[in-house]
């Protein structure tokens, strides 16, 4: 009896990965994904930072104040911050997919369309920047030449940096499968 429970939860295990993976859309058009560094962080994070930003001088000539700029990060545990150069080509897309933490990334030349998991579409062009979290979402390059971009990663140490996805059912009739 007990071996046909654990063969049971084995096979379930197995089904599910399997099942997941099926689910799972693929990367394709990937030229370049290199990773240009990696290192962990072996603590907690709790890093606050204001800048107080000096006053800006309109076209009038009047000046204006501009409020302060702020940032922090937190985290709870070990942290991997990892640097990653990515190529897509033209019709190159990334698959649904999600990420164990935070991403900053910025876009050196073509342009992408990221879809977030309600299929509600952004445009990023060279020079803008953008970050992602655990939702999932999918990125693709629709312009006619490759799209290059500089992600860094910030995540959970010993996470993978990407983890598939499913499609959610708004992706079928936009083929963003």
């Amino acid at each position: 009896m007990k071996k046909n429970v654990k063969g049971i939860i084995g096979a379930s295990v197995i089904g599910a990965v399997l099942g997941g993976l099926a689910l799972a859309t693929p990367t394709v058009g990937l030229l370049v994904g290199t990773i240009l560094s990696t290192g962990t962080i072996n603590r907690h994070i709790s890093e606050q930072v204001h800048v107080a930003l000096p006053p800006v001088i309109s076209a009038s000539g009047e000046t204006e104040e501009v409020d302060d700029w702020e940032a922090s990060v937190h985290t709870n545990g070990p942290s991997n911050i990892i640097v990653q150069d990515v190529v897509y080509a033209p019709g190159g897309h990334t698959g649904w997919h999600s990420h164990p933490g935070i991403l900053l990334s910025s876009v050196i030349s073509g342009s992408i369309e990221w879809y977030d998991s309600k299929c509600a579409v952004h445009i990023y062009s060279a020079g803008d920047s953008l970050t992602e979290n655990t939702q999932t979402h999918y990125v693709r390059n629709v312009g006619s030449a490759n799209a290059h971009f500089m992600v860094t990663y910030m995540i959970a140490a010993g996470q993978p940096r990407r983890i598939d996805q499913p499609a959610p059912a708004c992706a079928a009739p936009l083929g963003l499968n």
